[in-house]
């Protein structure tokens, strides 16, 4: 038996010495997956390689961090929590007359890996120091190969546009606009940090690594890309004045590079966007009012049935659901097709009633995702035309559809495992702001932020596994450096 557990602490030995290399290839590997992941939808592939990749690397992580941990009680409560919040949830749903379909059952086990990724990182970071700097180096080599990607995207004539319909904005050989904003504002401000901790007293190869980093978030071209890089660059500007202001030249750079893009919104494809959405929208508006008459006379009743008419072709899906009656109870009989027809406040709006149709049970633990599509005509976002299809209305932004699809109890764990990271940060920098705000926290901090800021405004994150992973690496640095025994080192190293 003693033979068995030396044999066993040799091997976690050696494999805790390469964590930082298997880290470092791990980060790698992910937007390789995504740009395969693209190809394999463009060429019309079945994503079955990737999708074999991503998962087993996560059952690699997750097993290695399982193994590695000297605190494998962690591993059980959270086994232990996510298996009772999925009991109870699937005896809500079978009240409903909803048991588990396999599509929410995946949706859920999306989420359940945020988690286990992030848990299996501190593990990593708990017992070796050195795969922080892994992260580091990996998200900064990660920027250098989307802006890569990006540039031979636009040059080969391949690029998918942010918005294809409009063909505006540089996405890149990426899935989807929204959840490549995500990435890359974690991307930014860890790579600006990485390049300050590389060059302390250099000025240049800092401001190449903003200028590459900000420049792809404004090419892309979204409203959060466009703040998230706003932040990166102003939050790194600032917080390298705080830590050391000798290196005011570096934090001039990089303000200069933010304000200089800042300036140059007017012309972004961002603007560029919204003013050809705007435009959308004078013209819906209008054909809103032809159809629906709303300055001819009429009783109440007439009225209210020209404007069904109106809801009919705008949000078919709801009225075709709920009803005519109901569908405009939920609009409060508005005529304003700004409101009418935002994809993101139909999704809300079908879910909330949908929600109100459900049991009890439904506020707590969710709702099924496929009660979430309807058959019917509708619009087609992408091509931008109307066909025979399956509308889907999950809620886009993270928050609102974890609470939607998992309740109330789903969205108070979630904000609680947020705010466990959130709160040790900001105790840390309570108790010891000199010794624990560094450039590192600050570029993990920010990343951390303006991904929330993803989350809550637009679906991004939760239910990414391309970009949830990359979350997981950064709650787990800001868990890393905000530990108490890392004070008491540099207090060491400061005697």
């Amino acid at each position: 038996m003693l033979l068995v557990n030396q044999k066993m602490t040799v091997r976690k030995e050696k494999l805790t010495r390469r964590l930082p290399v298997l880290v470092l290839v791990f980060c790698l590997m992910q937007p390789l997956l995504d740009v395969a992941g693209f190809w394999q939808g463009r060429l019309e592939y079945k994503s079955v390689v990737t999708t074999l990749l991503r998962m087993g690397s996560f059952l690699a992580v997750a097993g290695i961090g399982f193994f590695l941990s000297d605190r494998k009680r962690y591993y059980f409560l959270t086994a232990g929590a996510m298996a009772a919040f999925a009991g109870a949830r699937s005896l809500a749903l079978m009240q409903a007359g909803n048991p588990f379909s396999g599509e929410d059952l995946f949706n859920l086990a999306k989420v359940y890996m945020l988690i286990v990724y992030t848990l299996a990182f501190c593990t990593f970071l708990r017992r070796n120091g050195r795969v922080l700097r892994s992260i580091l180096t990996g998200f900064a080599c990660n920027l250098a190969i989307v802006a890569v990607v990006m540039l031979l995207s636009r040059l080969t004539g391949t690029d998918p546009y942010t918005y294809p319909n409009k063909q505006i904005g540089v996405q890149g050989w990426f899935l989807y606009g929204n959840p490549q904003s995500a990435v890359l504002s974690m991307l930014v401000p860890v790579a600006i940090g990485w390049a300050l901790g590389k060059w302390p007293k250099r000025v240049l190869p800092v401001a190449l690594t903003a200028i590459v980093g900000e420049g792809a978030l404004f090419l892309l071209g979204t409203r959060l890309s466009c703040a998230a890089f706003v932040a990166a660059g102003i939050g790194m500007a600032v917080s390298i004045l705080l830590v050391d202001r000798r290196r005011w030249r570096q934090a001039a750079a990089i303000g200069a590079v933010t304000l200089l893009l800042t300036a140059m919104i007017p012309v972004s494809p961002m603007v560029r966007n919204q003013q050809r959405v705007s435009e959308s929208f004078d013209r819906k508006q209008q054909a809103f009012d032809e159809l629906a008459r709303v300055e001819e006379p009429g009783t109440e009743a007439e009225k209210q049935q020209r404007l069904v008419e109106a809801y009919r072709l705008y949000v078919p899906g709801i009225v075709k659901r709920f009803g005519g009656e109901k569908t405009l109870e939920a609009y409060d009989f508005s005529a304003d097709v700004d409101r009418v027809a935002n994809r993101r406040t139909m999704r809300l709006t079908f879910c909330r009633l949908l929600q109100e149709d459900s049991p009890a049970s439904a506020k707590w633990f969710g709702m099924d995702v496929t009660r979430m599509k309807v058959q019917g005509v509708d619009l087609n976002w992408t091509t931008g035309q109307r066909e025979e299809m399956v509308t889907s209305f999950d809620p886009e932004n993270d928050f609102h559809a974890i609470y939607y699809l998992y309740g109330t109890v789903g969205l108070a764990l979630i904000i609680a495992f947020f705010a466990f990271f959130a709160a040790r940060g900001m105790f840390a920098m309570i108790r010891d702001f000199k010794t624990y705000y560094t450039l590192d926290f600050a570029a993990v901090a920010i990343a951390c932020c303006t991904d929330l800021a993803h989350c809550i405004f637009t679906a991004s994150t939760l239910r990414y596994i391309n970009v949830s992973v990359y979350l997981a690496m950064v709650l787990a640095a800001l868990w890393h450096l905000s530990r108490k025994v890392l004070s008491a080192k540099r207090m060491q190293i400061s005697q």
